[in-house]
């Protein structure tokens, strides 16, 4: 037996993200530019003795920006993530449909179980001895594509692993945590988001764990995150406007592509070059051009997602008037297949205010800073009695 863990509290925060350039083809190997916004998503982890027997442990369950707030034995979470686990596993091996749990806490259910199935055998069972609570309060809107079923993965996963002995940071963007343990974090939060979304790319919970502006390439089977220039017109020229919720989820839009792509291979696999040329024009406005090549990158991204159908009439008539103004816009994240609403929308507005502009006049702003920092535990204190 390990030495048995003590009463413990951690607190940390997690960005969200936007996809500037570079989604859906992301998922078939092509490269995105991405970066994290400094809208937070905050955890508050605290793990204190069981009260009666070793098997009593519970999780406590604190979520109020959904109206929960319950409390389940710890083999009831565990089975709840069992069963979501083997759910994925029939649709990837094609036996089922892809159907995501819409429950408000299914998310934080399934992370606490991916985080206690990546500890070493010991080190969960010490935990299950344990009561944990968890808190959780977010900044971003859900379904906006702006990451927060990422930012959630990644912090539960990281508060969890914390308190069980993962990490010995006390304070600071993702200060003192070990090459290993960022990877165990990473490679557990994307099973959580596999749950919710079938087939992600893992570009999400990467961008809001590392945090900046970024290019994203797959070698192999892994995803490199290249640090990539912040020009200072970038902040001012780039505006993030939110869309609405989208009536489809990101897993049935992505599970949508994925069909079209099985369909039309070769008519899909087309837009994705367009998708991945316009990504390279974006990369290279933020290394040597202006906002001129970005807007323009912009426009050619729309349009190839207008053909890959992820972007309903109602939001390209949004668009459009945007382009008639002379500026340049494109959804951010996975879009929708139809409704009024698409989520974030990435927006060049040739110095003009939303405000003026009659097809986005109406929509909200995400005020929030592209390029924030990435995971950062604010705090961490262990009982030492």
């Amino acid at each position: 037996m390990g030495r048995p863990l003590r009463p413990s509290r951690s607190r940390l925060s997690v960005p969200g993200k936007v996809i500037l350039m570079g989604e859906h083809a992301a998922v078939y190997g092509r490269p995105a530019v991405v970066a994290a916004v400094d809208l937070r998503l905050s955890v508050e982890a605290g793990l204190t003795p069981a009260a009666g027997s070793a098997d009593s442990g519970e999780v406590r369950l604190v979520l109020p920006d959904v109206g929960v707030e319950e409390t389940h034995p710890w083999s009831e979470v565990v089975a709840y993530s069992d069963l979501a686990r083997r759910r994925w596993c029939a649709f990837e091996a094609g036996e089922e449909p892809f159907v995501g749990d819409r429950a408000s806490d299914a998310l934080v259910r399934i992370a606490v179980g991916e985080a206690v199935a990546s500890l070493p055998e010991a080190a969960a069972s010490r935990l299950r001895e344990h009561s944990l609570e968890l808190r959780l309060r977010s900044q971003l809107p859900v379904g906006a594509g702006l990451g927060s079923s990422a930012a959630a993965a990644i912090g539960v996963v990281a508060a969890v692993r914390s308190l069980a002995g993962g990490t010995r940071s006390i304070s600071g963007h993702q200060g003192g945590l070990t090459e290993d343990e960022l990877i165990a974090i990473e490679a557990a939060a994307l099973e959580v988001e596999r749950r919710q979304h079938g087939f992600p790319s893992g570009i999400d919970s990467g961008t809001v764990l590392r945090g900046g502006v970024l290019l994203v390439r797959r070698e192999g089977d892994e995803l490199r995150f290249d640090d990539l220039p912040r020009p200072e017109w970038l902040r001012g020229a780039v505006e993030v406007l939110d869309s609405g919720t989208p009536g489809q989820t990101t897993g049935a839009v992505v599970t949508a592509v994925r069909r079209r792509y099985d369909d039309e291979p070769e008519r899909t696999t087309a837009v994705f070059d367009r998708i991945e040329a316009a990504v390279e024009s974006f990369r290279a406005a933020l290394q040597d051009g202006g906002p001129r090549d970005a807007a323009a990158a912009i426009a050619d991204g729309h349009r190839a997602l207008v053909e890959l159908g992820v972007v309903p009439p109602a939001v390209a008539r949004r668009i459009a008037s945007v382009e008639a103004a002379g500026g340049a816009a494109k959804i951010s994240g996975a879009g929708a297949l139809e409704g009024e609403s698409a989520g974030a929308l990435i927006c060049m507005l040739a110095g003009r205010s939303a405000g003026t502009i009659d097809g986005i006049s109406g929509l909200e702003p995400v005020s929030a800073a592209i390029g924030a920092g990435g995971l950062r535990f604010e705090s961490r204190t262990v009982d030492r009695r």
